[in-house]
């Protein structure tokens, strides 16, 4: 199936399974989880910057505290997160 042929939905979903499947990769291979974070939120914001530019990025980031206060990046103890949708 074509990525044009998937909703966003799908492919956040896609997306989120691979990352997964790399994450349980580095850490079976002796990498720690507390880098791994790091290197995600620094691969993460440079391909934000580069797509969208300083200024769109910097704001894409300003609502970031109260989101995750909201609890929007808590896992429930399933692994998904509150909304059952990966953003």
């Amino acid at each position: 199936m074509a990525a044009a042929e998937l909703s966003e939905e799908q492919q956040k979903k896609i997306a989120l399974d691979l990352f997964l499947d790399a994450w349980d990769k580095a850490c079976a291979a002796g990498v720690e989880a507390d880098l791994l974070c790091e290197v995600m939120i620094y691969m993460a914001v440079t391909d934000l910057v580069a797509d969208r530019g300083e200024d769109e990025t910097a704001d894409l980031f300003d609502s970031l505290p109260e989101r995750i206060r909201d609890g929007e990046f808590t896992l429930d103890q399933d692994g998904d997160d509150s909304s059952g949708e990966p953003h």
